[in-house]
C-alpha cells in the first residue's frame, strides 16, 4: 500500500510539472523506493527462521539447500514483483491522456525486475546473516544505497579516473540507466545476472555453513568454492561489458540506425572516414557517453557495407592524435576529478572528424549519443552533395532578417543549403528566380502586385515557397500588446491559394505551455499561458515525425475556395493544428498570461484551429495572358501561421521547432531523406487532459485508488478467513 501510494504521488509530482507524455519520472525515482522497499520486503526471509529455530528444522529435512534459497528467493521476488504490478495503472490511464512510447515501457518495466532480482538477492543474504530481521534491514538497506550512490557523480568525482569508472560500472543505477531509456542491452542483463549470483553465492556459503563444523575440511572447501564462484560472477560482470547485443524497444527506434540511414550510408560511392578522437582512460562523466558513440560507429561501419571506414586515435596518450586533433578542431573538454587527494583538471576527448574525397566536417564534441545519428548523418549528407540547394530570403517588407531574428534557423540550414538575401526595392524582385527555396518570414508592411507577380510566376515554373504569415505584431518591449499588419500578404495567400490566415489570435486551453514568471514577493511561479500553443503535427512525411511544436500568439488558418478559381489547380495537406481544446480570440486587447479571454470562452467554441498547411498543385503562369499550366512544374509552398516559433528567443529553447523547420525546408527542396533522421527524439509527446476531471481521475485513482482497493481486498480476504475458521465442523453419520 505505502509502495503504490508512493510511487504514484511522486511521478504526478514530475510529471504534471514537465507535461511530457512519458513514464520516466516514476523510473527515476523507483530505483530509490525501491531501495529501501525491497530490503523491507526480505528481511524476514531467513532471519525469522533463525529466530524461532526453525530453520534448524529446515535443514535437517531431505531438501537441498539450493532449493530452500531458491524458494525463498523466488517468494521475495514475487511479492516485490507484486508491487510493481500496483504501479501500472499509471500507463494504463496515462495513455488516455497522451501517445505514450510502449515498446520504452516495456523495457522500463523490465529493467525495473532485474532492478528487483538484485535488490532480492542482496535482502536474502543479509537476511541469512542474522536472527534479527531490524539488523538484516539496515546492512540490506546499506549495501544496496551503497551499491547505487557508487554510480553518482558525487562518489566518482572523489576518486582516480580508472578507479572511478570501475566503481561506476558496479553501479546498478549506471545499468539501470539505459533500460529507463528504452534500451534492453546484453551487458547490463550480464551485470545483474552475476549481482544475484554473488549474493545468492553468499547467502548459499551462510546457509550451508550452518550445518557444517567450521573446522572441517568440507567448511574450507565450501569457502573456497563460493568465493571461487563470487569471484567468477564479479568478473563476469566487469568483462560484460565488451559483449555486445542490444534491443531498442523505443517507439521511434531512437538508438537504432534509421532506413533512411542505412540507405544513405549503402549508397556511398566512396569510402567515408570517420575518425574519432577519444580519451584511452576517460573520466567518469564521459566513459558511459564513450562506449555508446564506440558501439553507434560499429554499427554505422556495419550498414555501410564497409563504406564507412572508423579509425580510433587516442590524443591523451598518443602526441601524434592529438596533433591530429588540433588539425580536426577538435578540443579537449575538462572535467574536474581526483588524484592522490588532490582536485584536478584532466582534458577528455570525444569528437569525431568525417573525411569524404577532399571535404572535411568535424563533431567537436559528443556529450550525448542522442541525436548523433543525425550529426553525422547529415554531416556525410553535405559532403556528398555537389551542388547545394540556394535558399533565398525576401526583406524590405518587415520580415526577420537572417542574420538577425533567424541566426540559429541560418545557421541550421547552412548545413546543407546556401542562404542569401534579396531585397524589394520597388521594382520587383526578379532574383527570385535564381532560387529554389523562397521564405518569405513574417512581413508586418505592404508588399506590392509586381512582388506577388514575380513570386507566382517562380510558382508556376516549379517553385517551392515558405510564408510564415504573421497576422499581428507582438510588441514585447514594454507591456505586452498587439496589433494587426498589413494584410496584403493574407489577401493573395486567400484570393490566390485559398489559405485564409485570420486577423486572429489562438489559444489552447490544455495543450500550451507552463512559464514562469515573476511574482510580486520577488520569487518566481509557473502558470500555464494558453497563448503559446503546444502544437501537434498531423502528418509524417512532410514533418519528419516531429510531434510538436510551440507557437506563440499564432493565427487561425481557414481554407476557402480561392478566387483564382481554374488558374490555379492545389491540394491542401494540413500540418500543424492545437488540441481539440484551442479557440481564437478575434479582439487580441490582452494577451497577456492575466487574460480572462481563456477562462470565459464556451466549451461549444473550443475545437482544433489549423496552424500549418502544405500545399502542392500547378498555377497558370502569371506573366502571360493566356494559361496554360505545365503538369511536370509543381509547386511546393508551406504555410504557417506565426513567424516567432524559428525566431532567435523561440528556437534555442525548443528545439523541435527547428528540427520541424528544416523538415519542412527538405520537404521543400525535396530532400526528404534527412526529415525521419532528424526527427528522432526531437521532442516528447505533452499530455492532454481532456479536463480538470480528467487529470484528477487520472492521478488520484492510482494515488489513492489502487492502495483504497489493496486494502479492501485484504480486508474481505480477512473477513472470509475469519468466517471460515469461525464455522464447527462435525462428522456427518
Amino acid at each position: 500500500v505505502i509502495f503504490a501510494g508512493v510511487s504514484a504521488y511522486l511521478f504526478f509530482e514530475a510529471a504534471l510539472l514537465s507535461g511530457e507524455a512519458s513514464l520516466r519520472p516514476l523510473f527515476g525515482y523507483l530505483p530509490w523506493i525501491l531501495a529501501v522497499f525491497v530490503p523491507a520486503a526480505t528481511m524476514r526471509l531467513v532471519a525469522e527462521e533463525q529466530r524461532d529455530g526453525t530453520l534448524e528444522i529446515l535443514l535437517t529435512q531431505p531438501l537441498k539447500v539450493w532449493n530452500i534459497i531458491a524458494a525463498k528467493y523466488l517468494t521475495g521476488l514475487l511479492f516485490v514483483s507484486a508491487g510493481l504490478v500496483t504501479t501500472l495503472g499509471l500507463p494504463i490511464l496515462m495513455a488516455t491522456a497522451g501517445d505514450l512510447d510502449e515498446g520504452a515501457i516495456v523495457a522500463q518495466y523490465v529493467g525495473t525486475f532485474f532492478l528487483v532480482a538484485s535488490f532480492g538477492a542482496v535482502g536474502l543474504f543479509t537476511s541469512s546473516l542474522t536472527r534479527n530481521q531490524i539488523v538484516a534491514f539496515v546492512i540490506g538497506l546499506t549495501i544496496i544505497m551503497t551499491l547505487m550512490v557508487a554510480g553518482l557523480p558525487l562518489v566518482t568525482f572523489a576518486l582516480p579516473s580508472g578507479v572511478a569508472v570501475l566503481v561506476q560500472t558496479l553501479s546498478p543505477l549506471t545499468h539501470f540507466t539505459g533500460m529507463a531509456r528504452g534500451v534492453i542491452d546484453l551487458r547490463d542483463i550480464i551485470y545483474f545476472v552475476a549481482l544475484v549470483s554473488t549474493f545468492l553465492s553468499g547467502t548459499y556459503l551462510n546457509m550451508r555453513g550452518k550445518s557444517i563444523s567450521h573446522r572441517s575440511p568440507m567448511y574450507r572447501n565450501l569457502q573456497l568454492g563460493v568465493a571461487a564462484l563470487i569471484i567468477l560472477s564479479i568478473l563476469v560482470g566487469w568483462s560484460g561489458n565488451t559483449i555486445r547485443g542490444r534491443l531498442d524497444l523505443t517507439q521511434s527506434k531512437l538508438y537504432t540506425l534509421s532506413p533512411a540511414t542505412e540507405d544513405l550510408l549503402s549508397g556511398l560511392g566512396d569510402v567515408v572516414t570517420i575518425k574519432l578522437f577519444s580519451s584511452k582512460e576517460p573520466s567518469p562523466q564521459v566513459a558511459l557517453v564513450s562506449r555508446d558513440v564506440n558501439d553507434f560507429l560499429d554499427d554505422m561501419a556495419s550498414a555501410s557495407k564497409g563504406k564507412i571506414r572508423v579509425v580510433r586515435s587516442y590524443p591523451d596518450v598518443d602526441e601524434e592524435a592529438k596533433l591530429e586533433a588540433d588539425r580536426y578542431f577538435i578540443p579537449p573538454v575538462q572535467f574536474n576529478e581526483r588524484s592522490g587527494g588532490e582536485l584536478k583538471v584532466k582534458q577528455n576527448y570525444l569528437g569525431m572528424g568525417l573525411i569524404f574525397a577532399n571535404k572535411m566536417e568535424t563533431i567537436p564534441f559528443v556529450s550525448s549519443v542522442d541525436g548523433l545519428e543525425y550529426r553525422i548523418t547529415s554531416n556525410i549528407f553535405k559532403m556528398l552533395r555537389r551542388n547545394p540547394k540556394e535558399i533565398g530570403l525576401m526583406f524590405g517588407h518587415g520580415e526577420k532578417r537572417r542574420d538577425q531574428e533567424l541566426q540559429i534557423l541560418r545557421d541550421e540550414l547552412e548545413r546543407h543549403h546556401r542562404l542569401s538575401e534579396f531585397e524589394d526595392e520597388g521594382n520587383g524582385v526578379p532574383e527570385v528566380a535564381a532560387v529554389d527555396v523562397l521564405i518569405v518570414a513574417g512581413p508586418t508592411d505592404w508588399i506590392g502586385r509586381d512582388i506577388f507577380a514575380d513570386i507566382d510566376q517562380f510558382l508556376s515554373e516549379g517553385g517551392k515557397a515558405l510564408f510564415l504569415v504573421d497576422s499581428v505584431r507582438i510588441d514585447q518591449e514594454g507591456p505586452l500588446a498587439a496589433k494587426s499588419t498589413d494584410p496584403s500578404l493574407r489577401d493573395h495567400l486567400r484570393e490566390m491559394y485559398g489559405v485564409d490566415v485570420k486577423d486572429e489570435v489562438v489559444f489552447d486551453v490544455r495543450a500550451n505551455e507552463t512559464l514562469s514568471f515573476g511574482s510580486q514577493g520577488g520569487g518566481r511561479v509557473s502558470l500555464d499561458f494558453p497563448y503559446w500553443v503546444t502544437a501537434s503535427t498531423l502528418e509524417d512525411r512532410i514533418s519528419g515525425g516531429v510531434p510538436t511544436a510551440v507557437f506563440p500568439w499564432a493565427a487561425p488558418i481557414d481554407i476557402v475556395d480561392p478566387i483564382a478559381g481554374e488558374q490555379v489547380e492545389v491540394e491542401v495537406t494540413p500540418l500543424l493544428a492545437t488540441s481539440d481544446f484551442g479557440a481564437s480570440d478575434p479582439e487580441y486587447r490582452d494577451i497577456t498570461v492575466q487574460s480572462e479571454t481563456p477562462n470565459r470562452v464556451r466549451k461549444d467554441e473550443l475545437g482544433q484551429k489549423l496552424l500549418a498547411v502544405a500545399l502542392t498543385g500547378t498555377r497558370c503562369p502569371a506573366v502571360t495572358d493566356f494559361c496554360e499550366k505545365d503538369p511536370n512544374a509543381v509547386f511546393r509552398i508551406v504555410v504557417a501561421s506565426d513567424s516567432d516559433w524559428v525566431g532567435h528567443t523561440m528556437a534555442p529553447r525548443y528545439r523541435q521547432n527547428l528540427a520541424l523547420a528544416s523538415n519542412w525546408i527538405n520537404w521543400l527542396t525535396e530532400d526528404d531523406q534527412l526529415a525521419t533522421v532528424r526527427a528522432k527524439g526531437a521532442t516528447t509527446g505533452k499530455t492532454v487532459f481532456s479536463s480538470k476531471t480528467h487529470q484528477y481521475l487520472v492521478q488520484y485513482t492510482n494515488v489513492l485508488g489502487v492502495p483504497v482497493a489493496i486494502i479492501l481486498f485484504a480486508l474481505i480476504r480477512y473477513i472470509l478467513r475469519r468466517n471460515t475458521m469461525r464455522k464447527e465442523y462435525t462428522v456427518e453419520s
